[in-house]
């Protein structure tokens, strides 16, 4: 008799989100990506008819795969279970065995023995299965009971007591606080404590090392290189010798390069993007434990850095943010029901999970070859990556559109509703903790959520600690709107002065919300708010500026305060997308204008 089996593995929120350095979070996510695979190609040996992931996912090694496995298996589905969990931990223990390979010189001498208990311990592999009757819905009815199963077994926690004990006075890890650490005491500035990027004062247990040694040194490309690949192309179009010098300069130091992918922005300056940034001078050279730190950064930031920033002109200053982009598909669950419920069922499902794994190989593509980002993971309907802010909202864009396209497909003639991307962008300042990044990048997709679905949250963070966050759904052509109004605020012919977005925001404050409080307070408030952008400013054309001109919409059907605090929100967060560009619109790419 036929069994539909649902795997989960995890934990995975948490544990991905445990990162300070961008390999943290990247190889946290391939990790569970990979033993997800494990789990996903011991149920296709098995002989099992693999539903999610498609089995053409499952077999390539590049793609990434969601945490949850559903498959149909005709008998044993205890025993096909089993493999698929113990292969999932056999592929744990032999990405630890590389690793410890790698760094056994960085190890107490008793870590082979806590390293074992702390990895056997963290991983969940949940399962349930339930029969499928011979009638039309027998799948969908099986899938309903085997998903119910394990939500309710995976509410189920076992706590367990530790059998091996570190050596006395052993710090907990520094990214989750929970495990001990693994690493011995006595360090050096350099070496392998260096290529991985550990820090003298930083405390790792297992799970930490893997995630920090799991990939090649100089295989990540750092946050703050990908917030300013904008600029640095721009410095290599502009200023090839300039940047050239400093390049050099870094390879002369030894400074870890990115190696491996290439990618054209990348290439303008292969390293660590937080070189440009005077405050961090003195820090990277302690890391690199180079002589005189001081006194050497002093140095390097007037002879190779400086030159270069002058040369580009105050008014192309890099611009220190990243954004962070989030997007997750729109009634996912409910298309998946519906498809359930058809007599080819499990069939309908194959094909939505094709188009899944298509989309995919599609986000790659857009988010690091078509712009300037690193995809941190993609699978089933989830992404995760890092964008430079001036191309960020393109992104985001055309990951929504593949992401329709890819399904359309798959739901042809099944009357089911194509699910949407809802995408989040969180644009916080490259030196912020990643944690607190990814935080920023899910808040927005939340926001993106909460405003309907099928739409673009931007919430900016800026360094100082305001925040701001606008919302527009994909129908409204969000990003036309953004660049419209970046044009307004940098254009050379009477520009809109953001002094005049604050007063306008100001003055939304000052009235009700409630427009019932006063007769005639809301006709006052257009009046005001239109008095505000007429006004004349000194030095500047003495034509007026209207509402209409601004595009601010006071004759709609919005209440005129939640219309004026909307264009103000939104007009403040164009101005980070300006910020992001000026004084590099003029600059052209190696392989011409983007």
């Amino acid at each position: 008799m036929k069994h539909v089996l649902v795997l989960k593995v995890g934990p995975v929120q948490g544990y991905i989100a445990q990162a300070r350095r961008t390999r943290d979070l990247w190889y946290g996510s391939q990790v569970l990506s990979n033993l997800a695979r494990e789990m996903a190609v011991s149920l296709l040996e098995s002989g099992a008819t693999l539903i999610f992931p498609h089995p053409d996912q499952a077999r390539d090694s590049r793609a990434g795969v969601a945490n949850k496995v559903v498959a149909l298996v005709e008998d044993a589905p205890e025993q096909a279970a089993r493999r698929a969990r113990e292969a999932a931990k056999s592929r744990l223990r032999a990405e630890w065995a590389r690793v410890f390979k790698a760094c056994q010189s960085l190890l107490i001498p008793d870590a082979e023995a806590l390293a074992a208990e702390q990895l056997d311990t963290f991983l969940e592999v949940h399962a349930a299965w339930a029969p499928v009757e011979d009638t039309p819905t027998g799948y969908a009815a099986a899938l309903v009971e085997a998903e119910r199963a394990l939500e309710s077994r995976r509410g189920l926690r076992e706590f367990a007591p530790w059998k091996q004990r570190p050596p006395e006075g052993t710090h907990k890890s520094s990214l989750d606080g929970a495990r001990p650490s693994l690493l011995r005491r006595e360090r050096q500035a350099g070496g392998p404590w260096r290529d991985f990027r550990i820090g003298l004062r930083e405390e790792l247990d297992a799970l930490g090392v893997l995630k920090r040694a799991g990939g090649q040194p100089g295989q990540f490309v750092p946050v703050p290189s990908i917030g300013l690949a904008a600029w640095l192309q721009a410095a290599e179009a502009r200023h090839p010798e300039l940047l050239a010098r400093l390049r050099a300069e870094c390879e002369a130091r030894g400074f870890q390069p990115v190696r491996g992918k290439r990618r054209p922005w990348v290439d303008a300056f292969p390293f660590d993007g937080q070189l440009l940034l005077p405050e961090r001078w003195q820090p990277y050279f302690e890391e690199y434990a180079v002589p005189e730190p001081r006194a050497a950064a002093a140095r390097f930031g007037r002879d190779y850095v400086e030159p270069l920033r002058k040369a580009m002109g105050a008014d192309a200053e890099p611009f220190p943010y990243v954004a962070c982009l989030v997007a997750d598909g729109d009634r996912m669950g409910r298309a998946l029901e519906a498809l359930a419920s058809r007599p080819d069922g499990h069939l309908a499902h194959q094909r939505v999970s094709q188009a899944l794994a298509d989309f995919t190989r599609k986000a790659r593509a857009l988010v690091e070859a078509q712009h300037r980002g690193v995809l941190v993971y993609a699978g089933g309907d989830d992404v995760l990556a890092f964008v430079t802010p001036m191309d960020a909202p393109r992104c985001a864009r055309a990951l929504a559109v593949a992401f329709r396209e890819s399904l359309e497909g798959a739901l042809v003639g099944t009357g089911a509703t194509v699910p949407t991307l809802s995408v989040g962008l969180g644009i916080g300042h490259v030196l912020e903790s990643l944690g607190e990044l990814l935080n920023l990048g899910r808040r927005a997709e939340r926001a993106a959520k909460q405003a309907g679905r099928d739409a673009l949250a931007i919430l900016v963070a800026k360094h100082a600690g305001r925040e701001r966050l606008w919302t527009a759904p994909w129908g409204s052509n969000p990003v036309g709107q953004l660049e419209t109004d970046v044009a307004l605020l940098t254009r050379d012919a009477q520009p809109l002065p953001l002094g005049k977005v604050h007063e306008v925001e100001a003055l939304a404050r000052r009235f009700p919300a409630d427009g019932a409080a006063a007769p005639g307070m809301m006709e006052l408030l257009r009046d005001e708010a239109r008095r505000i952008l007429a006004r004349a400013e000194a030095g500047r054309a003495p034509a007026p500026l209207t509402p209409e001109a601004v595009g601010l919409e006071l004759s709609s059907a919005m209440a005129p305060r939640e219309a004026l605090e909307r264009w103000a929100s939104r007009l403040l967060v164009a101005d980070t997308f300006a910020r992001a560009g000026r004084g590099l619109a003029s600059a052209q790419d190696k392989d011409g204008a983007r």
